[in-house]
């Protein structure tokens, strides 16, 4: 609602506001809210107090206030408060009248008055019984309808669109004020006149509607309703997960002292190495896992077995999810890490034991993950991913080869690989409890790390013991210090 003597100027403004540093623009912008408001009642009900996005501040709407003040101090406040608010409650009650006769529970009496004005208008009963509308006065009678039918409709869809740009930029509190500016409210204009605004045209982004039938696995999908979580206590989560990780622990131990490498004749690629072959069976069934994911009716499946949910945990979920991968960028990074550092421990303990401690400290990562999560009610938290799994490789390798570097474009850092180890280590435990809702598995990472560590210290014991029981067939009783442990070939 503009002021009654038209805008003021910037040296206006600066005696209004006076050291706020408000522009011409904008402080004729809060004058004119604050005047609307004043002079019609409203004040009262809306307040002074802008939308945070405005940046308007309260000090700022109160310099206003006694600015419009001043200008009629016989003005009565209370009067105009109480026209509005009765036209509110006139305008509230219109409002659940309307609401009320569009759900069929109201209907209004049709108004007699315009029916008689009509008969007026139309001649006498006698006279409207012998000669009827035409067909023709009839179609132009249902062409205007229509027309005005979509005429209201048109304006009823334009004041809907306005009415939603300038909330988006002004917010509903000032709609509510009363003042609805243009929505070009940041402009720029640049040394050579070029003035750049914002277009008075807005468009949006159209949501993508899935197909029914992708809808529908999705659905299915679903392992419980999203709007509740099933009730289970602690134990009922995490107690089957770790019996199924005990399990693992000793088919793994089992595996590793057990497996027997098989002949190249019996080998599906002879001429390539065990190490090569192992690893790109591995980084291959990570890439079908990927592509499988994209077929909708296999998405039940892969959230059931193959996501570990803290909500509605399955106990094969914690070994599953190591082949389950949603990014590409995700995917990539882990085989590439894999083939950095897989290939120096499958040479050094041999298969058996690499897949041992890869899926071991995979599914460690993946409790170590589903308890932390479980424990903090973080229920809406969903885990997949071969991250465990790699860096308990990472950590297996640099246990047993504690001294040693890295290269960085064939140049060596001077830091050994056990201090990266330690600090990489420290960081996800930390990472752990500050960084939190970065969509990053800290635990997860955590566990697989502390799994591929246990392994080879397990794997050099087991190595100590039998150099000292070969030591001690040779007739030898002084113990063997051993570094580093060796396989046969696989």
């Amino acid at each position: 609602m503009p002021l009654p003597d038209g805008e003021r100027s910037q040296a206006q403004i600066n005696s209004v506001f006076g050291d706020e540093q408000v522009d011409a623009e904008t402080g004729n912008y809060i004058l004119n809210v604050i005047y609307w408001r004043r002079a019609s009642g409203a004040l009262i009900d809306v307040g002074i107090r802008f939308p945070n996005d405005s940046r308007v501040t309260d000090r700022q709407a109160a310099k206003a206030l006694d600015y419009i003040r001043s200008l009629d101090p016989s003005f009565d406040e209370q009067a105009a408060a109480q026209v509005w608010a009765e036209e509110e409650s006139v305008r509230l009650q219109q409002q659940l009248e309307d609401r009320a006769v569009k759900l069929r529970l109201y209907k209004r009496d049709e108004p007699q008055e315009e029916e008689e004005e009509a008969e007026e208008d139309q001649g006498t009963a006698y006279g409207r019984s012998r000669n009827r509308e035409s067909q023709l006065e009839q179609l132009q009678a249902s062409n205007e309808a229509i027309k005005e039918a979509e005429a209201a409709r048109k304006a009823v869809a334009e004041a809907k669109a306005e009415g939603s740009a300038l909330h988006t930029h002004r917010g509903p509190l000032e709609l509510a004020g009363g003042v609805q500016p243009s929505v070009e409210m940041v402009t720029y204009t640049g040394r050579d006149g070029i003035t750049i605004s914002r277009p008075k045209q807005q468009a949006w982004l159209q949501p993508v509607e899935r197909k029914p039938w992708v809808s529908y696995y999705e659905k299915q999908a679903e392992l419980f309703p999203s709007e509740s979580i099933p009730q289970l206590s602690n134990l009922q989560r995490l107690g089957p997960s770790f019996a199924f990780l005990l399990l693992l622990l000793g088919l793994a131990v089992f595996v590793s002292e057990n497996y027997t490498p098989p002949p190249n004749s019996a080998r599906l690629w002879p001429d390539v190495p065990p190490s090569v072959a192992t690893l790109s069976a591995l980084t291959g069934t990570f890439f079908a896992f990927f592509l499988l994911s994209r077929v909708p009716p296999l998405w039940r499946t892969l959230n059931k077995y193959f996501t570990v949910v803290p909500a509605y945990p399955h106990a094969f979920g914690i070994l599953g999810a190591a082949f389950r991968h949603q990014r590409l960028s995700h995917l990539l990074f882990n085989s590439l890490s894999l083939w950095l550092f897989g290939l120096i421990l499958h040479e050094d303990v041999g298969r058996g034991a690499f897949l041992s401690i890869f899926f071991l400290s995979g599914a460690l990562g993946a409790y170590t993950s589903l308890s932390y999560h479980v424990l903090r009610r973080h229920w809406a938290t969903y885990i997949f991913g071969s991250s465990g799994c790699v860096l308990g490789v990472v950590a297996a390798a640099t246990t047993l080869h504690p001294n040693s570097t890295i290269k960085v474009f064939g140049q060596d850092v001077p830091i050994a690989v056990w201090l990266w180890l330690a600090l990489y280590g420290v960081a996800e435990a930390v990472a752990m409890f500050r960084f939190k809702g970065l969509g990053i598995d800290h635990a997860g990472h955590l566990g697989g790390l502390v799994g591929g560590f246990a392994s080879a210290l397990w794997l050099q014991q087991k190595a100590r013991e039998r150099k000292i029981a070969l030591g001690r067939e040779a007739g030898s009783a002084v113990p063997v210090e051993v570094n580093e442990v060796k396989a046969a070939p696989s």
